[in-house]
């Protein structure tokens, strides 16, 4: 009976888990399609619903555990009368790491404004506890490990490789604009990230599960982000790039970790196939960006910043090698010795364990890459040219269109925040109407005038695009993009005089835009 009610808890993980994963690509797709929208939508069911399914499966696994002794595996603490399955507890711990992010983002969103970019700390603190919990959950499974259900080596095998996906994706997932614009990679920081972020995961995932677990796991990653490919290109929303195709380097650690044999629970192994992943993800991705997307790299560049990515690599890998020591051992019982037997001593299990959380610290820390913005731009540097056809979800006026008061209000505050991927950015206004006819009507009385940083603009040359909202609206937009930006912060002003029902009318859109370096 206890064997069946854990399996079902591990069910409800695995699935929960799998509903936020859909959630987190349904979300982004949806706010790069739809715009930034309210609280209750179709996106945040499915992250904050399998939010609650995975912290429903932890807290049964803890009640299980205190209520019977001996039904969950693995090390279990306690705590007065509880007792706390190591696995279910750190599931716990990250969904609580999830919702302590909330307040912070609430705070964030009431001093600095809704941000563009998931690169801002509430949002990293969220997906940092999904990382947790998702861990967590693979210690849960490992720990069952030839018990009851998983006495089946090929159902545990299935049930650590379903959450192994999760971790990849996490990972994959926030490298945020790097997996959304395949042009906007570039040669120092997203190696960097993949190396530091990828081998913990894989190197752990050969250890614990066999050499080519870290392979499977991408592979079924990939079916995973295929399958959404598909969904979103049926529901006409933005799509994720299918690479990089992490399959291809995780064969290559797969097969350091299969020619090693007996020696694969040698750190050094773990090292060397951290260091093969980053090399065959390098050279893969150095041919693409040549060849799939025609934006070679700069060999100085990648030069410069190859022995960080190399360091990152191998400290990921050696990190990894740790995870994936405690989680061979992790079904072994509170105070077995099977740690200090796995890491040849009880003294070196401890040290291991944290040396890899002061790397982790290390790592993630060393991530922080602030931005250095020069002085506004000048007109002439956006090298303002016609745009007469373009998506109207890249330009920066969309973002007025959720601004409080927008679009009759004498005067309407938004910002604007994107990363430099080199190609043009629309940049003019816009003035929309319910129908094409009502649009037709309005825009002989409408007139747009624009200023950047204070320097008006002239924008007689450049074409009225008409484009049709996705909930149907009607809009005229000044085809004018700019062809060059640097990292800066400005300032657009846009006067809109357009018909209302009291006679014409003025809208004046104060726009803050800053430019990212990717």
């Amino acid at each position: 009976m206890q064997s069946a009610t854990l399996a079902g808890l591990v069910v409800l993980g695995l699935v929960s888990g799998a509903a936020g994963m859909v959630g987190v690509y349904l979300d982004t797709a949806w706010h790069r399609s739809v715009g930034r929208d309210s609280f209750f939508i179709l996106p945040h069911l499915f992250i904050y619903g399998g939010g609650l399914g995975v912290l429903a499966a932890a807290l049964g696994g803890i009640a299980l555990a205190t209520r019977t002794p001996g039904a969950v595996g693995g090390p279990v603490w306690r705590l007065g009368r509880l007792h706390l399955p190591a696995g279910f507890s750190v599931t716990a711990l990250g969904i609580g790491v999830i919702m302590a992010a909330a307040p912070v983002d609430a705070w964030w969103h009431a001093t600095f404004g809704k941000d563009v970019l998931i690169w801002s700390p509430p949002h990293l603190q969220l997906h940092l506890g999904a990382g947790i919990t998702a861990l967590g959950l693979l210690f849960a499974v490992a720990a069952e490990r030839g018990r009851g259900v998983f006495a089946r080596p090929w159902l545990w095998r299935a049930a650590m490789l379903a959450v192994l996906v999760d971790l990849v994706h996490r990972g994959h997932f926030v490298l945020a604009h790097y997996t959304m614009l395949a042009h906007s990679r570039t040669p120092d920081l997203y190696p960097f990230l993949v190396a530091l972020l990828a081998p913990v995961v894989l190197v752990a995932a050969a250890r614990a599960v066999g050499p080519w677990a870290p392979t499977l796991a991408c592979l079924a990653f990939l079916g995973a982000a295929w399958l959404m490919d598909v969904m979103l290109r049926l529901i006409d929303y933005e799509r994720y790039t299918l690479t990089p195709v992490l399959a291809v380097p995780a064969a290559a650690l797969s097969l350091v970790f299969q020619v090693a044999g007996r020696r694969r629970g040698r750190a050094w192994v773990a090292v060397g196939a951290a260091l093969a992943f980053t090399g065959v993800f390098l050279v893969t991705e150095v041919a693409w960006m040549r060849w799939g997307v025609s934006r070679p790299w700069s060999l100085d560049l990648l030069l410069a910043a190859l022995p960080r990515t190399l360091i990152a690599g191998v400290g990921s890998g050696w990190v990894g090698w740790v995870v994936g020591g405690f989680l061979r051992v992790a079904v072994a019982p509170t105070g077995s010795g099977a740690a200090a037997a796995e890491f040849g001593g009880r003294g070196r299990a401890r040290a291991a364990a944290a040396g890899a959380l002061a790397l982790s610290v290390l790592g993630l820390t060393a991530t922080y890459a602030p931005q250095r913005y020069g002085p506004p731009m000048t007109v002439a540097e956006l090298k303002l040219e016609p745009a007469p056809v373009f998506p109207y979800t890249e330009a920066i006026f969309w973002n007025a269109f959720f601004a409080a008061g927008w679009p009759f209000a004498a005067g309407v505050e938004a910002r604007s925040e994107g990363i430099i991927d080199g190609l043009p950015m629309p940049v003019g206004p816009a003035w929309c109407a319910p129908t094409e006819a009502a649009l037709a009507t309005a825009l002989p009385d409408v007139r747009f005038r624009m200023e950047v940083n204070g320097t008006p603009v002239d924008l007689s040359p450049y074409p009225l695009v008409r484009l049709r909202l996705r909930d149907g609206a009607h809009c005229a937009w000044v085809g004018v993009a700019s062809a060059s930006q640097r990292a800066s912060q400005n300032r657009f002003v846009y006067t809109i005089a357009h018909p209302a029902a009291g006679g014409p009318a003025t809208t004046r859109v104060e726009l803050g835009v800053t430019f990212k370096d990717p």
